[in-house]
């Protein structure tokens, strides 16, 4: 009795620190705070590096051999790609992002155990607590009320290293005011974040409530963001509802059906403007001759990286241009650009096929596959699906924000899974989150 009392002590502390770890860890990699000496960058996202220790110290006893072996794999199909790509003058950048990418791979893995770690119930307030802050963060600096505080913030973390978002006229032209940026570098971060973390939420464990939460969390942040990758995030939460096993054929119909209604009634009133200038800006690259120095994100997201992704797999084929072979990307390219970087865009899923190219890419893709089966994940193509359409939404695919919002929707999805029995019942979910 005693000795069960003491487990279950145990076992709320464990829980608690968990999800007090996993909360800290997901704010960092949202901030991704550069660790400069002058104006060198000598480590990205140093909080997050500096949390890997205490990551460790957590998950140690369930990190497996296959997570190990999975890492050493990886490293070999990047440092192939090192070998066998053009570009041999700038492999010293390329060696530091196959560093930066395993790493990254690394804490996710590293951050999916943890989330294994934290009963359902906590889980889910964490996740919660996540979007919420976002959402209510928004508001808050929309209003004026901290954003004075957010901007100084962003003025000491960021100029030195990136710069600081300046388009507020695009922003009014878009939605009507200057968009918030909430600590970040711009306010596509923001929006990222809040993608992955409600979305996560949303597969801890699907109901009626929490998914017209979720789609209701969504409008409102396309509200006030006026960014086209909600319209994304609505479809990954429908998705979500969907393929969940708990919920009936006729519950997930009412549901996609009530979602639809909603989004239709929403684009009516808010979305048309929006709409309208997001299709003249992704149609625009074709009238262009040149592309500039700062395109479209629609661009940047949608167009550019594809056409990047054909000219790397014409020149080279198997392998691409290496990880981290930003400056082979320009040279290979066919678009006219002001600013060679421009050229690889802002999508991780093509990013990966121009890194790796096609047999690096299957490769690495294959890997990644099997080390989500062996993480729990039942569901492997509704994650791949889940993880395909985030890629849209961002780059950086060697760096820890990517991995990290990443690791939020695999490792929820993973829980989600462990939790239900293949028939679809919730056997083992009830003690797993009381």
């Amino acid at each position: 009795m005693n000795s069960a009392i003491l487990m279950a002590g145990e076992s709320r502390r464990s829980t608690l620190l968990g999800s007090i770890v996993l909360f800290v860890l997901a704010v960092c990699t949202y901030l991704q705070l550069p660790l400069m000496s002058g104006d060198r960058l000598i480590v990205p996202s140093f909080p997050t590096v500096a949390l890997i220790p205490v990551l460790f110290m957590l998950v140690h006893r369930d990190i497996t051999a296959n997570d190990v072996l999975f890492l050493a794999k990886v490293t070999f199909v990047l440092l192939l790609s090192i070998g066998l790509s053009p570009g041999y003058r700038y492999v010293d950048e390329k060696f530091l992002a196959l560093v930066q990418c395993v790493m990254a791979i690394g804490v996710a893995i590293l951050a999916v155990r943890l989330m294994h770690l934290i009963r359902n119930v906590v889980l889910e307030r964490t996740l919660l607590a996540l979007w919420s802050l976002i959402l209510v963060g928004v508001l808050l600096e929309l209003f004026g009320i901290i954003r004075d505080v957010s901007d100084a913030f962003r003025e000491w973390a960021f100029a030195s290293q990136y710069g600081l978002y300046e388009h507020d006229l695009r922003d009014a032209a878009l939605v009507g005011w200057s968009r918030p940026k909430l600590f970040s570098i711009e306010p596509s971060h923001v929006t990222k974040f809040f993608i992955a973390s409600v979305n996560a939420w949303m597969l801890v464990r699907v109901t009626w409530t929490k998914a017209a939460v979720a789609i209701l969390a969504n409008l409102a942040m396309l509200v006030i963001m006026g960014s086209p990758m909600l319209i994304i995030s609505v479809a990954m939460t429908l998705l979500i509802i969907v393929w969940d096993r708990r919920t009936s054929i006729g519950a997930r119909a009412a549901m996609i059906f009530a979602a639809i209604l909603l989004a239709l009634s929403f684009s009516v009133f808010y979305g048309g403007g929006t709409l309208s200038t997001v299709v003249d800006r992704v149609s625009s690259i074709g009238a262009e001759q040149t592309i500039s120095a700062r395109p479209s994100s629609e661009q940047q997201r949608a167009v550019i990286p594809y056409v990047t992704l054909v000219d790397t797999w014409l020149r080279s084929p198997l392998f691409g241009v290496g990880i981290g072979g930003k400056e082979v990307v320009a040279e290979q390219t066919t678009l006219r650009l002001n600013k060679p970087t421009v050229a690889l865009g802002n999508n991780a899923l093509a990013e990966i096929g121009v890194y790796l190219g096609l047999a690096g890419s299957v490769w690495f893709i294959s890997l990644l596959w099997a080390e989500f089966r062996h993480s729990g994940v039942r569901r492997i193509g509704m994650l791949i699906i889940l993880v395909v359409l985030f890629s849209q939404l961002m780059g950086g695919v060697v760096g820890f924000q990517y991995w990290g919002f990443i690791a939020l929707i695999w490792g929820a999805l993973a829980v989600a899974d462990q939790n239900v029995s293949p028939k679809g019942s919730a056997a083992d979910e009830g003690a797993n989150s009381a």
